[in-house]
């Protein structure tokens, strides 16, 4: 009550002070939804081959391309489930502050929070465009988010006085010592539990060099028209992959095609084609993606002639295998082949024999790897399991 005996109001200060704080919350629950949709979609697009989101399909704005990038992993952990952890923090801070909660400390608790996000999103945003060459649409909206939770961050420190803003958290941790670090290891475990708990789920087939002894008693050998065979020299089924060593669904579909030919030995015959989806050598790509793709083609197709393609396709297919870091020196060694001869090989046969199976891959219109040419038909991601049908036994014969 006033002096007058009317109900009080609160002050335009203190009102402003109010909207701002919902603001935060708002923002902040809208920052952690889209989060938990792109925590979601990373998942999809790095375990499930042929995945493609709702914002996946162009060539600039593209989530897929940026989910499958190694720009999508902070210290372990995909940056999607930071921004969960993240904005679950500020709408806890920005509830603190609807309470009035040690408003000073609140409000610089949000200004330094707020701060890190702006700046983690110049620092995204800025790979995105020059470095993937492609933008997340769901990504970008977190951008505006965590610019529009700084501006109003500063604008809350203002209506506080940014003197008393700037000094609270040290007050607060000279006056409450044990609290403080109390907080600092609660925030610290739940960051170590995600670094901890987190599955490797975008690494598949971590473990290197798991089927090389796949390749022993298998027959082998060239297509006529371009292409390495492996498995049946009469065979019922014939698969015609074309893949790409950068490709992470490809090494997935690698390991399940050698699996098949290791069950079907006679029956199955697979035909590896190279598309490596790098604008370096297959002119139907339009921008840099997939940078060393042409190189490790190339390697594999010298390897080729010299009687180790299988070998070679293994090798650079490893998860543990940088193929920017690797030397053709390195790769001779690693094969025993002659350095000498595949240096020459990779700058004339080498490039030719890949450049040949990627202008059969654009006459088959193909967009992406993995593919799979099985009696003239195109399937693009996965391999249905109906091409497997004339490999099982007759219902008669399996009495």
């Amino acid at each position: 009550m006033d002096k007058t005996g009317g109900v009080s109001q609160p002050t335009p200060s203190a009102s402003g002070r109010e909207g701002l704080w919902w603001a935060m919350l708002i923002l902040s629950l809208a920052g952690l939804l889209i989060s938990m949709i792109l925590a979601r979609l990373h998942f999809e697009v790095n375990t499930q081959a042929g995945f493609h989101s709702f914002c996946g399909h162009g060539s600039t704005f593209n989530c897929d391309d940026v989910a499958r990038s190694h720009y999508s992993i902070l210290l372990g952990v995909p940056t999607a489930l930071w921004g969960v952890f993240g904005y679950l923090l500020a709408a806890v801070v920005a509830h603190a502050g609807l309470r009035a909660w040690r408003t000073p400390l609140t409000a610089a608790c949000c200004l330094l929070l707020f701060t890190g996000f702006a700046a983690l999103s110049a620092s995204l945003g800025a790979i995105s465009a020059f470095r993937l060459h492609a933008l997340c649409i769901l990504c970008a909206s977190t951008y505006g988010i965590n610019l529009l939770l700084f501006v109003l961050a500063l604008l809350q420190a203002g209506t506080i006085g940014l003197h008393e803003v700037t000094v609270a958290p040290w007050s607060f941790v000279r006056e409450n010592p044990g609290k403080a670090a109390v907080v600092l290891i609660l925030l610290g475990s739940v960051a170590l539990g995600l670094v901890a708990l987190v599955p490797p789920y975008w690494r598949r087939n971590a473990n290197p060099r798991t089927y090389r002894l796949a390749l022993q008693g298998l027959a082998r050998g060239e297509e006529p028209g371009g292409g390495h065979w492996i498995g049946a020299q009469k065979p019922i089924v014939t698969i015609t992959e074309f893949s790409d060593y950068e490709c992470p669904h490809c090494r997935q579909a690698h390991a399940q095609l050698r699996a098949i030919v290791a069950r079907f030995p006679d029956r199955v015959r697979l035909i590896h084609r190279h598309f490596p989806l790098d604008q370096e050598c297959n002119r139907s790509i339009e921008r840099p993606f997939h940078e060393t793709a042409c190189r490790a083609a190339v390697i594999a197709e010298c390897a080729g002639r010299a009687g180790h393609f299988w070998e070679a396709n293994d090798f650079l297919f490893e998860p543990s295998i940088s193929l920017n870091a690797l030397s053709a020196k390195e790769i001779a060694a690693e094969l025993k082949l002659d350095p000498a001869a595949l240096e020459r090989c990779m700058k004339d046969e080498g490039l030719a024999a890949v450049k040949n199976d990627i202008e059969v891959g654009i006459a088959l219109k193909l967009e992406g790897t993995p593919a799979f040419l099985v009696d003239g038909q195109v399937y693009f991601g996965n391999l249905p399991a109906g091409v497997l049908e004339p490999l099982r036994p007759a219902p008669d014969a399996a009495r």
